[in-house]
């Protein structure tokens, strides 16, 4: 097959993945985001790399005392190691969710057929959730990759029943974890795995098996953290969800819950409108209805998902932090998955109204997007001017100090001179104070944004000023568990 050939025959697949890409693309530096956390966790991957180490544990919760898996931040590193400029990890991340539209394509490709390629993938291209996260240096954001493989694994599965998917799926649904404990729910899919099928009870012990063999390894650097460390880390988790997690009860009524946040979830996710949701569960109601009546064929996937999503629901409701749509993410997939299979089978049985109605979510999600890129820039361009106005003042290197505890603005601009190996204790002394969150001292030589930068040396109360650098970012992966 010559190379033409091969281009009109993927012509759909190619098209979403330029959709999905420019969607991602567009504006970049108005979007990329780069704050306390995205600047910490590029400065530790950055110094893991310059030091030849692998950090032994992952960034810390912001919920409670313990950390997440060393993963995020391996990725991390591998990013900044093959795209060797300052930028590098946010570019990486963004092209991994244009990659994990390819993923769910060929999901919806091997469920469907041509037009599950079509219409999944290009609900997932335009989807203004997966849009807007993915200009994100975050362990949450990453999950929208690794859930992708999730269903990848799962409906590869589902076709060919072979062990090495079962034992994919594992590892994919631990990754996500170790990412982020919102995952939690993704155990559910290893678990209707086994359920689904009509398989000898021999054969359920094999895919119960193979998918904790594939779990157990995702999970082996933090096992081996916690080994070393005499169960420091699975103690620290037990304690949030025995006791920390009760600080953070937020009230939701079964009523609310089915009435408002799913329904306006699903439109958030398809095309950042909320009410659309309730589109959604008209239309899913109808379709079911007719494929019930019709008695059409349902693939074991779809039956293994809807299971899923009902187990996730009732975890859902018994979680009791607050819903930020940065702790949603592992539901996205779902959501996806869920409205391409309504737009599925309403092609077959009404092709021109899915057709239209495809087109509709495309354009709202496509508008939304570029309405919200435009409408809600990132800090970046203040951080860079406020680098260029510090370039300007210091010949050499720099020795960054943020008061008491103030990182918005100090973790950026640290990241940005250690890349350019700035760093340095005899450097030029400056302060850094997020006035927004703090109440900073009087003194500052440049004020944006309600950013405030001191020149230390001609401050006469150097009081909670603290020093950065790249050994005590580094440990403060540490904060839960000591030295």
């Amino acid at each position: 097959m010559s190379l033409r050939e091969k281009l009109l025959k993927n012509k759909w697949l190619i098209l979403i993945i330029l959709i999905a890409a420019i969607l991602r693309f567009t504006l970049y530096q108005d979007r990329l985001i780069l704050n306390q956390d995205q600047g910490r966790d590029a400065a530790i991957s950055l110094y893991a790399n310059r030091s030849g180490i692998f950090p032994i544990i992952g960034p810390p919760s912001s919920a409670g005392p313990f950390n997440f898996g060393s993963w995020y931040y391996w990725i991390v590193m591998f990013f900044e190691f093959f795209l060797p400029f300052s930028i590098g990890p946010w570019v990486g991340f963004t092209l991994m969710s244009v990659l994990s539209v390819f993923f769910y394509a060929k999901t919806g490709e091997i469920l469907a057929g041509k037009k599950g390629l079509i219409i999944t993938g290009l609900i997932t291209a335009v989807s203004p959730v997966m849009v807007l996260d993915s200009s994100n240096l975050l362990n949450t954001g990453i999950i929208g990759f690794s859930s992708s493989l999730v269903f990848f694994t799962l409906a590869k599965f589902f076709k060919e029943e072979k062990i090495i998917w079962t034992i994919l799926l594992g590892f994919f649904v631990g990754l996500s974890i170790n990412f982020h404990f919102q995952s939690l729910g993704l155990l559910c899919f290893p678990l209707v795995a086994v359920l689904v099928n009509k398989f000898s009870l021999i054969k359920r012990l094999k895919i119960a098996f193979s998918s904790f063999l594939g779990l157990l390894i995702s999970f082996l650097p933090i096992i081996v953290f916690d080994i070393n460390r005499h169960g420091v880390w699975i103690r620290s988790v037990i304690e949030y969800y025995t006791v920390g997690v009760k600080k953070f009860y937020v009230p939701l009524r079964w009523l609310t819950e089915l009435r408002d946040f799913w329904p306006q979830l699903f439109g958030s996710v398809t095309t950042g409108i909320p009410q659309i949701g309730y589109l959604w569960l008209i239309l899913g109601l109808i379709v079911l209805v007719i494929v019930i009546k019709k008695k059409v064929k349902v693939d074991n996937f779809w039956l293994a998902l809807a299971v899923a999503m009902l187990i996730q629901i009732f975890l859902m409701r018994s979680y009791k932090g607050p819903r930020s749509n940065e702790y949603l993410i592992a539901f996205h997939g779902s959501i996806i998955l869920i409205s391409s299979w309504i737009l599925i089978n309403l092609y077959t049985f009404k092709k021109y109204f899915c057709i239209v109605l495809l087109t509709s979510i495309i354009i709202f999600a496509s508008y939304f997007n570029l309405k919200q890129i435009k409408d809600h820039p990132s800090q970046l361009k203040t951080i860079i001017s406020i680098k260029k106005e510090l370039d300007s003042q210091i010949t050499g290197n720099i020795n960054v100090f943020r008061y008491q505890d103030s990182s918005m603005i100090a973790m950026p601009i640290f990241y940005l001179f250690y890349y350019q190996n700035r760093i340095n204790d005899n450097g030029q002394s400056f302060g850094f104070c997020d006035n927004n969150r703090f109440t900073c001292p009087q003194g500052q030589f440049i004020s944006k944004s309600n950013y405030f930068i001191y020149k230390l040396d001609d401050l006469k109360d150097k009081t909670n000023f603290n020093q950065l650098t790249p050994q005590n970012i580094y440990q403060i992966l540490m904060v839960n568990y000591g030295n």
